[in-house]
């Protein structure tokens, strides 16, 4: 047999093997796979001639046959039903977890409930309605879903091809219509406090204006949450108690008619509660709260849903198109007064967009608002930023010159430049520079509806700004070597060997904000300049789930990949964080590309080709259920989060190397971390072996022994690195060795091209790491490095074994693209 017969026949075998493994059932996968398979089934009803008017056709016919089912029924009883149905329950202290858009299915249930309640049946319905509105709302799930999806298929219809931001305007359109716990309900109702009464004249403002200030507006909106549940928990309790006591008599043998008519009633009134039972009156509110009764009221009539005079198909039509009057005002008040919450994440929204819109009504007022607001998310990114950069030089709000027009940029005097700019954030750490800038800017109801000049124009507020201003600051670094700053003088930055920008924006833009990929398609960045823009609480979350620095910087550096977000595809940034600790978020670079950044390397292999052509999107479904028990638990006061461990990345051999370099605060030890901790498991395995190995092996001459692996895992040269392990010989002295070792390191370096490199010293008598020797030079070689360079072996000489970022499948796991437990 050949040996290409031979390797065809081996790839088979494991094939077979990799298709015999159990795959892992993902509830999450499930429902996305559903969905699309809905979607995909209506597409094929609706090929054909004309096939936006076959939807909308269709369309309409949905909308009528679910509002012909519902107008027997009381709207507010009929919405109560449906939130049992469709909002995830669990034992108080337990974290309810669905992986279905339940929020999405009760809101628009409610909404045309309510636009057809005149035809509706009225709250004082017989008893015998139970059964048929349990069957309703049980059934009403496939009507909706049909719904959504034909409005999904009505947007397709309508994209125009020529307009580049088509896609984006479906993306944060859809998130309007299905996603509603883009950040933890709880982080957001913190920072809405600390925007909204963090400035005393903007509270004035509001008490003044509105009668009630945000903590106000929480509290009634929690109350009202708080008292629904209380009420559920009293007809659970009820039927509970009906039911004992039925059961007990039956057992006895005396079974008494009326016990089993009560234990029938409880249970009709869990399910299907008069509209009394099913809503919460102001008095208890006040009561429960302890605000006065006319603040309460204001409170609600600030936050009551009103439809005017809209129909049932108006409200789905504006609901599907990402305009939800719910977000605003959700508060849904009787003919009677009393006040019913279809679920409480609708009040996070509400709270801060609906008293915005109030401020915006004094520029003055407004102006203070947005100055607090802005200086509340740079103190909290600085403090996010503080937790995984310890030890780092923070310069926070500075301003620093630039040349201000061609002139000055040719005669390169940087004590010339005239321009003066602003810059959020300057983070310095050895080798790394972080420039990240700050937006408080949110997407306005119109961008949300999907209206794309306006969304142009928000996006270019809150990310193409955010990518120019970060950008330039990283240019003048390279180009000049450091920053002019003001009040500082010169700042010499000309041993940064990599930059990162960052954009951190106060609002949850979660569609956006992992679509890098559709933004560069649309011009709103550049493919040379792309920043990591992530969400104020995803950014703390992130800080706060990291375990050593190197992981942090890791992400940013696969994060602002351009390629990630066209390989990996997710509805928000922490399930792409998640899919980094498990995965690696690694995309393999072209071979010929990297071959072009290092010269020295041999040609691609046919695997290496292979692996690059396998690669395939990956559409990651939510990776958020343990983030959500350890966050849920960490909330409690009972310190359960101790018994719930928070999602960590898989684990790394050389996790002792990192944490070693670190507490010695080694020259370099964030940039050496992150590259080792980039390494596969099979890599880092091999890499913590090296020193032993040398070590268990000395020079028979009494001559120190060294080991050299140049790391090449990318398309960029900058990013390469050269790690040497090397041993020192008893007698020999510390000085001559590491004169010796910085030498060798800095001329096989230059001799490959590659811009750092770190030595790892052991000593052969007591065998302990007992030096890091980092080298950063770039310049031009010296005579004597020269010199040093025409004593060295050949680059040619250098062949990789393996990729560094390469990872084997071991039996009985799927092949590539999907790597397990990858860096």
């Amino acid at each position: 047999m050949s040996s290409r017969s031979k390797r065809r026949a081996a790839r088979n075998k494991r094939k077979r093997r990799a298709g015999s493994a159990r795959s892992t059932f993902d509830p999450h996968a499930q429902v996305m796979a559903e969905s699309i398979a809905a979607l995909t089934e209506l597409m094929a009803e609706v090929a054909g001639d004309d096939p936006a008017a076959k939807v909308d056709a269709a369309f309409d016919e949905a909308v009528e046959d679910l509002v012909a089912k519902l107008r027997r029924f009381d709207a507010i009883r009929l919405i109560e039903a449906a939130r049992l149905a469709f909002l995830p329950l669990a034992p108080e202290g337990q974290m309810p977890v669905t992986v279905e858009a339940g929020a999405a299915y009760l809101e628009l249930l409610a909404l045309v409930a309510l636009a057809a309640q005149d035809e509706t049946a009225t709250a004082d319905a017989p008893a015998a309605e139970f059964q048929q509105m349990s069957h309703f709302v049980s059934e009403a799930k496939d009507d909706l879903d049909k719904i959504l999806h034909l409005a999904q298929l009505r947007s397709l219809a309508a994209v125009d091809p020529d307009d580049e931001l088509a896609l984006v305007s479906l993306l944060v359109r859809g998130a309007e219509v299905w996603l509603r716990n883009t950040s933890y309900s709880e982080m957001v109702e913190k920072t809405n406090l600390a925007l909204l009464n963090g400035n005393p004249s903007v509270r004035a403002a509001l008490n003044d204006q509105l009668g009630f200030d945000a903590t106000d507006a929480v509290a009634v909106l929690g109350a009202c949450h708080h008292l629904q549940q209380a009420g559920l928990n009293d007809r659970l309790n009820a039927v509970g108690g009906a039911m004992q006591i039925a059961m007990a008599a039956t057992d006895k043998g005396r079974a008494d008619v009326r016990l089993m008519e009560r234990a029938r009633s409880s249970l009709m009134s869990l399910f299907a509660p008069g509209a009394e039972q099913a809503t919460v009156a102001i008095d208890d509110i006040v009561g429960h709260t302890g605000i006065a009764v006319e603040r309460v009221r204001a409170v609600v009539e600030r936050f009551r849903l009103d439809l005017g005079t809209a129909g049932p198909a108006e409200v789905i039509d504006a609901f599907t198109t990402g305009k939800n009057p719910m977000r605003a005002r959700p508060l849904i008040v009787s003919d009677s007064g009393r006040l019913m919450l279809p679920h409480h994440v609708l009040n996070v929204f509400a709270v801060r967009e609906n008293l915005e819109e109030q401020l915006k009504t004094s520029q003055r007022v407004w102006d203070q608002y947005s100055k607090h607001r802005g200086d509340l998310l740079e103190s909290r990114t600085r403090h996010a930023l503080g937790r995984v950069f310890p030890g780092a030089r923070f310069r926070n709000a500075f301003e620093y010159y630039l040349p201000a027009n061609d002139q000055e940029a040719e005669t390169a005097d940087r004590e010339k430049y005239t321009k003066r700019v602003e810059g959020d954030h300057l983070i310095i750490l050895d080798d790394v520079a972080i420039i990240v800038e700050d937006k408080a800017v949110a997407l306005s109801a119109l961008s949300r509806g999907g209206k794309t000049t306006r969304l142009r124009t928000d996006l270019t507020r809150m990310i193409t700004k955010a990518a120019e201003q970060s950008g330039r600051m990283r240019e003048a670094i390279e180009r000049d070597g450091g920053l002019r700053i003001q009040g500082e003088g010169w700042v010499d930055l000309s041993h940064i060997r990599e930059i990162h920008t960052v954009a951190v924006s106060l609002d949850d833009l979660s569609t956006v904000l992992t679509g890098t990929a559709e933004m560069v398609k649309t011009g709103l960045l550049d493919s040379d300049n792309i920043p990591w823009t992530v969400s104020l609480h995803d950014l703390e979350l992130i800080t706060e789930l990291v375990v050593r620095p190197a992981e942090f910087l890791l992400y940013l550096r696969r994060r602002r990949n351009p390629d990630v977000t066209v390989m990996f595809r997710a509805a928000d940034e922490l399930d792409l964080f998640l899919y980094f600790f498990e995965e690696g978020l690694w995309v393999e670079p072209d071979p010929a590309q990297v071959r072009a950044a290092f010269p020295f390397l041999s040609e691609p292999t046919t695997a290496e080709l292979r692996r690059y052509r396998e690669q395939r999107p990956v559409y990651l479904s939510s990776r958020t259920d343990a983030l959500d028990r350890w966050f849920y638990a960490k909330q409690r006061d009972d310190g359960g989060s101790e018994s719930v461990p928070k999602p960590a990345m898989v684990p790394a051999p050389l996790s002792p190397l990192i944490d070693e370099l670190q507490s010695r605060q080694v020259t370099g030890w964030l940039s050496i971390g992150a590259t080792l901790l980039s390494m596969a498991t099979a890599v880092q395995h091999q890499f913590a072996r090296h020193g032993d190995q040398l070590l268990n092996h000395p020079d028979p001459h009494g001559r120190g022994r060294s080991m050299t692996v140049p790391v090449t895992a990318s398309v960029d040269p900058a990013e390469g690195w050269l790690f040497v392990w090397a041993t020192r010989p008893a007698g020999q002295p510390p000085e001559d060795a590491e004169r010796s070792l910085r030498g060798y390191l800095r001329a096989k370096k230059h001799q490959l091209g590659l811009p750092r490199g770190v030595v790892f010293l052991f000593d052969e008598q007591t065998r302990d790491l007992i030096g890091t020797l980092y080298d950063a030079h770039i310049g031009s070689p010296d005579a004597a490095l020269q010199t040093s360079m025409q004593s060295l072996r050949p680059a040619a000489d250098f062949q990789r074994a393996i990729h560094p970022n390469a990872k084997r499948p071991p039996r009985g796991t799927k092949s590539a693209p999907k790597r397990k437990r990858k860096r």
